[in-house]
């Protein structure tokens, strides 16, 4: 029995391997996303607004795309194979942008949209196979393997801004592109650890051929060719674009809820918490996925970012957010395991109340620094945001994957996870739209483009307030569906 308590108590080996593939591809996503919005309105020329919705309608489908990335690993191509293929796009995509212009920059972003929607999605999936259903390790493996997402982060943002800065946006992109080729090769290579799961589940399929020669493989990547053209030509109608994801949206939660009300007793209840606390996560991600668009642009134009005599890019502030998930997130899964043991673990619903409130938190921390310093507000009140930034996510986020793949059942397991990044998906667009009203206008005062922020600012704490009562409202009757069970709460 002791032996069998100390091998439960150890990782698996294969989450060490998804941990590496995550954190060489989050590298490469960073450099380049730290960056896009600088790059839209100072080499672009797009002025704040349009900038800002750019940037969110190509998150928007970057994340819309991994719905039928899920699917098609969960009825095809399986996890492994997903994962290998998006990597593979994802790496032509950031390599294209090299050669990038302001007319032809949508295209390669929509090429970088098809291969996330196929691995994306597949990566936390996979991770989730590694446990049984009531396996105690199971947050605190999600936690360890947000800690790797933060690492490639953490050191693509510290030296995103640099790079570019020094040697320009096509050499920052480049690099971007070397740190997904790794992310695939270290996937390639480390497959032998993640024992069987992730295979298509159907073979045989996946080895017919129509016409002779077209294999199903090949028939996705063909649509995924017609998926970059779409989107391309969306992204420079962004209004249409919103209409889409709108009706892609409903249209995603209402086939789950189709397939919930299939189930019957304890997998309906867990889906239907499950879609209910997806859905309120929107409210959250939309403020949050303001530090790419309203905040950076803060940050560049009303932030003192003298340190030690020299001036700090930007977007290297943005490190600040991986640092705190690095120092927090060891701390964080141990708290879970050390709560959990003694009966006092908050439920996932109130994780998720917290997480409201503390976001809310993060962006009021911003309005007094705005009133507390009439000139250039000094960087160090960007580390109070960040700390309180920070912690909203680690309540929510890892909490949220574990969440996904502990309450839905294993034939849903892709799409839930896709559903999931998909509210993800609508707040990137919704976010986009909300920085709108943090848009400054050419030949803006100090003193003007402060009152902006600071309105700005004091909407998006707002938004995380109303959610957060909003959920916590809710919470009996969530922790009711879920039936109090310790793996999920």
């Amino acid at each position: 029995m002791a032996v069998e308590s100390k091998v439960r108590r150890r990782q698996p080996k294969g989450l060490y391997v998804l941990f590496l593939t995550e954190m060489w591809e989050r590298f490469g996503f960073y450099t380049m996303f730290s960056l896009l919005v600088l790059y839209l309105t100072q080499k672009v020329g797009l002025g704040d607004a349009d900038a800002a919705l750019l940037y969110g309608t190509f998150a928007s489908f970057a994340y819309m795309t991994t719905l039928p990335g899920g699917f098609l690993a969960d009825r095809l191509l399986g996890f492994r194979r997903a994962i290998i293929m998006g990597a593979a796009i994802m790496s032509l995509g950031y390599l294209s942008m090299l050669y990038s212009t302001p007319t032809t920059v949508t295209w390669s972003l929509a090429v970088l949209i098809v291969g996330n929607g196929l691995f994306k999605p597949n990566v936390g999936s996979l991770l989730g196979t590694l446990y049984d259903g009531d396996d105690p390790r199971r947050e605190s493996g999600f936690t360890i393997f947000y800690l790797g997402i933060n690492s490639g982060a953490f050191v693509a943002t510290l030296i995103a801004g640099w790079i570019g800065q020094t040697f320009g946006y096509d050499v920052a992109f480049a690099i971007a592109g070397i740190g997904k080729v790794i992310s695939l090769l270290t996937f390639v290579i480390g497959q032998r650890w993640l024992d069987d799961k992730g295979h298509p589940p159907h073979p045989n399929i996946l080895e017919a051929r129509h016409l002779g020669f077209i294999s199903p493989t090949m028939l996705v990547l063909i649509g995924g060719a017609g998926v970059a053209l779409i989107t391309a030509f969306l992204m420079r109608h962004d209004g249409l674009a919103g209409e889409l994801l709108a009706v892609i949206g409903l249209s995603a939660f209402a086939y789950l809820l189709y397939e919930t009300f299939r189930e019957e007793g304890e997998t309906r209840r867990k889906l239907i918490a499950m879609i209910v606390l997806t859905a309120s996560s929107i409210i959250f991600w939309t403020a949050y996925n303001q530090v790419g668009t309203s905040f950076i642009l803060f940050t560049e134009r009303l932030v003192d970012r003298t340190i030690f005599g020299a001036t700090i890019p930007p977007s290297e502030f943005l490190s600040l957010n991986p640092l705190f998930i690095l120092s927090m997130g060891g701390p964080f899964a141990f708290l879970w395991v050390w709560l959990a043991k003694r009966g006092w673990n908050p439920s996932i619903p109130m994780k998720f109340v917290l997480g409201h409130f503390l976001i809310a938190a993060a962006f009021f921390s911003l309005v007094l620094a705005i009133m507390a310093s009439p000139g250039k507000v000094p960087w160090e009140w960007l580390v109070l945001f960040f700390a309180l930034y920070t912690a909203a996510e680690m309540v929510l986020s890892p909490v949220g994957l574990a969440m996904v793949t502990a309450l839905a059942p294993k034939r849903l397991l892709g799409l839930s996870m896709g559903l999931w990044l998909l509210a993800t998906s609508v707040s990137f667009y919704l976010a986009g739209l909300a920085a709108g009203i943090a848009a400054v206008p050419d030949k803006a005062t100090d003193a003007q483009t402060a009152s902006i922020y600071q309105n700005a600012f004091t909407d998006y704490g707002w938004i995380g307030v109303g959610g957060g009562l909003l959920l916590f409202a809710l919470v009996p009757w969530l922790k009711r569906l879920m039936g109090h069970r310790k793996e999920v709460s």
